[in-house]
This record gives structure tokens, sequence and C-alpha cells, in this order.
């Protein structure tokens, strides 16, 4: 019923107009290999223009956000593991430094002696003394918490007989305290496992929740010291399952991908468009009236066609600037000579057929000759030109934010992605490099095959040829 549907409704097409002249060849030949590689380019170019449009409700993530962590492979649920020392601390604790041999207090805990192994450390000189540490920065990005706990290391010799922590535990930000552990152990690390004291959460492991509550005790009650070396807080969450896995800052490539479609279409848009709207008509004017003002533009756009088109582009780029619509100009200064020359070409055959010669003798206005009947012929052949010049775009477009000179950093877009994972290809991270570089041979492949297609459809000589 859809083909019946289909076949009435392009049967209604003339099939001398400009839609015409393209639909019902790529009907009639689309079992020939002509026809298959167009309709699998449309099919591909319409995929992406989906993508596109609906970007915001497919992809999983915010392409700008730290998703997770950084580079989680595709296709898994990665488990992350966290450990980190405190930001924050207040209590009566001092830390301590040696001036001239005396341990003298210099002020409360505050980050530095106790967040790294040093070997030195934050002292309290008397029982009694206790520190609340928290904003550990464990940066947990999903609910699926698997394990948590603490780790902490006391100096052994600036730590007393009989003196020890007792660590207390609170997930409510000092709320309520969960529970309490003496650490007794010196000289080496101390890891105690939480897991099962709570259902842990991101929530619960925050940077404010998440606290610990450092006791200095004493079996006997006598004044010594208790020096902790290290402390810090430990967790392993698993990740989000990430289709093309996380870049090197933590976002979802899947989502970059999906964004930088847009942006790459943008450019690409913006580039052939307008070229099209230079170029065509300038072609058609010169190509009709001859003349000195026709070589003046034949020299003028042979110059520019001369030049290398991501070396010239990158030029104009760097005079108009970063951004997707300053790139999409930069762009069409390549092409607006090769539209020029394909339709120059075309009318000067165009102009000396029959049918011109006949709108001349009827009086025709020149106006109305160029754009009602040469034109419309010429036109035909602008969609093979538009496709092969638009996959050109693609590969320019990316090749240029390769270099630096594209769009602003951190726009979604799949060359500033690829350049950015380049070199980390060969320490094994290959996802977020591949999938970028991939989806731009894809569409540019989809869109030679079109233009190629139409190509052979459209161009009456090959077609002679074949049959």
């Amino acid at each position: 019923m859809a083909r019946v549907s289909l076949s009435r409704l392009v049967n209604k097409l003339p099939r001398h107009s400009i839609i015409g002249r393209l639909v019902h060849p790529l009907l009639e030949e689309r079992r020939t290999l002509a026809g298959r590689m167009s309709w699998i380019g449309i099919a591909i170019i319409a995929a992406f223009l989906f993508i596109a449009l609906f970007a915001g409700f497919v992809a999983p993530f915010n392409p700008l956000a730290l998703a997770d962590q950084k580079d989680i492979p595709p296709w898994t649920n990665a488990p992350v593991l966290r450990n980190n020392s405190f930001v924050t601390a207040n209590g009566t604790w001092y830390s301590v430094e040696n001036v001239s041999g005396v341990l003298t207090p210099v002020g409360f805990l505050y980050g530095g002696n106790a967040q790294s192994v040093n070997n030195v450390g934050s002292t309290s000189i008397r029982p009694g003394q206790y520190v609340e540490v928290w904003d550990f920065q464990l940066d947990i990005k999903r609910d699926d918490v698997r394990a948590a706990g603490f780790a902490i290391r006391l100096l052994r010799d600036r730590t007393d007989s009989g003196h020890f922590a007792r660590v207390n535990v609170s997930e409510d930000g000092g709320r309520t305290w969960l529970a309490s552990y003496d650490i007794r152990t010196v000289g080496t690390y101390v890891r105690i496992d939480l897991t099962g004291l709570t259902g842990w959460s991101a929530s619960t492991l925050n940077n404010t929740n998440f606290r610990f509550h450092i006791l200095h005790e004493s079996d006997a009650g006598a004044p010594g010291n208790l020096t902790v070396d290290y402390f810090g807080a430990t967790a392993t969450w698993l990740s989000y399952w990430h289709l093309m896995g996380t870049d090197l800052l933590g976002r979802d490539v899947f989502s970059r991908v999906l964004y930088g479609t847009r942006t790459s279409l943008a450019i690409m848009a913006i580039g052939v468009f307008v070229a099209l709207a230079v170029g065509f008509p300038l072609g058609l004017y010169s190509g009709y009236r001859g003349g000195k003002f026709d070589k003046v533009l034949v020299l003028i756009m042979d110059s520019l066609y001369s030049f290398p088109g991501l070396l010239f582009a990158g030029l104009i780029a760097v005079l108009l600037g970063k951004g997707v619509v300053n790139i999409g100009l930069a762009v069409t200064v390549i092409y607006v000579p090769l539209y020029f020359r394909v339709t120059r070409s075309q009318v000067l055959s165009a102009r000396e057929e029959l049918y011109v010669e006949a709108a001349r003798a009827a009086g025709a206005r020149p106006s109305r000759i160029v754009f009602r009947y040469i034109a419309m012929n010429v036109i035909v052949a602008i969609p093979v030109i538009f496709s092969i010049s638009a996959a050109d775009a693609i590969l320019t477009a990316a090749g240029l934010s390769y270099l630096g000179l594209g769009v602003e950093v951190p726009t979604p877009d799949w060359g500033l992605d690829l350049s950015a994972a380049a070199e980390r290809i060969d320490n094994g991270i290959w996802w977020s490099s591949f999938f970028p570089g991939f989806v731009i041979v894809v569409l540019t492949v989809g869109l030679s095959f079109l233009g190629e297609g139409l190509n052979d459809i459209v161009n009456p000589l090959l077609k002679k040829e074949r049959t």
C-alpha cells in the first residue's frame, strides 16, 4: 500500500520539473548500482539530520557536563575507585612545627599536615582534643556504591604508648554518628571497611554529609602525643553504562558525538548554501554575458580555486576567528569557485540550445532567458556538486577544528574531540578518538555516495555510455 501511494505521488510530479528530473530517475534506477548508492546516501543523510534535530532527546547526558569518571571504556559499567584526603577540618587539635627543636602549637588542623603522607603529620598534645574532617571530594556520580571506608596512618615516633585515635563516622553532616573505631596501630596504614554500616549513596558520600570525628584517647588518661600522618576516605562506585565510553575529562563520548552532529551540519550548511547562493548566480550571469566581465570573473575564480582548500580555509578562519558561523563562512570561500565554474560551464552549453534561440527570437528579456530557461536546466546538475562539496566541507571543518582553528572549547565537535584524544591512543584509550573519526567517515561516505550516484543517474552522457 505504501509503495502504491508513493508511486502515485511520484507520478503526479511533472517529469520535466526540477524535482521530477531527480525523483523519477532515482526511483526508476533504484536497482542499479548508481541508484543503490544514491539511496544509501539519502538514508545516511536522513539519519544524521534526525540525530541533529533530536540530539537533546537521544543523548543520555549533557555533552558539556562531567558525567562520570574519565576514560571509562565503552559498553561497560566500570568500578571507580576513589581515595581522597579531606579539605575542611575544625576542632581543638593543634598542628605543630619544629622550631629550634621545640614542638610549638601553630594553629588548628586544616588540611596540610594530615592530608598527605609526609612523616610530619598533625599532632594532638593531650587526650580529649579532637578534630572533625569532611569535604573529601570523592565525586560520586552514581548511587550504585559498592564500598566505602577510610584510611588512617599514625606516626610511630610522634605517638606515645597508650595513646590512640577514636574515629566516629557520620553520613548526615555530623548530626548523628553511626559507629566508632579505635585505631591503635602505628607506623602503617589502617583501612576500615564501612560498606555494611549503612546504605551508602552519592548523597551520603558527598562533600558535606560524609564526616569523621577523630578523638585523641589514652588508656591511662595521661598527657602525651598522638600524630596523624594521613587521613582519607575511600569509596568504590559503579560507573554509568556508556555506549562509547567517556573522554579524558569524564564527558560522555556518545552524547558529544550526537551534539557534534549539529555543529558539523551547521558548518556544512552555512558553507555550501552560502557558496551556492553566491557562486550559482555569478556563474549564470558570467556565462550568459561573456566578454571582459566573464574573463575577469574566471580569472578571480581560477585563482581562488588553485589554493589548497584546507590551507585557504585556515587562513580565512584565522582572519574571522573561531565559531560555527565564522568557520562556515571560511568554508564558503572554498566552494564559491566550484559552483561558479560548474554553473558557467553548463550555461555556456545551454545558451546555444534552440529553446534559448527561440526565446530570443520571441523577444524575451535577457533576465527571463537566464532565470526562466537556462537556470531551470542548469540547476539539475547542482545537487551532484552540492553533495560532493558537502562531504568535503565536513572534512574541512573537522580538519580546521583538529588544527585548533575551528570552534571554541568545549563545544561538541567531531574534529575538536578527535584532536583532544588523538595523543592518547598510544595509552590504549582508543574510543574517545575512534568514534568521532568514525562518524566523520560515515557522513562523508554517505554524501559521496549520493553525489556519485546522482552524477551517474542525472548525467545523460554517462547514462548513454552505460546503456
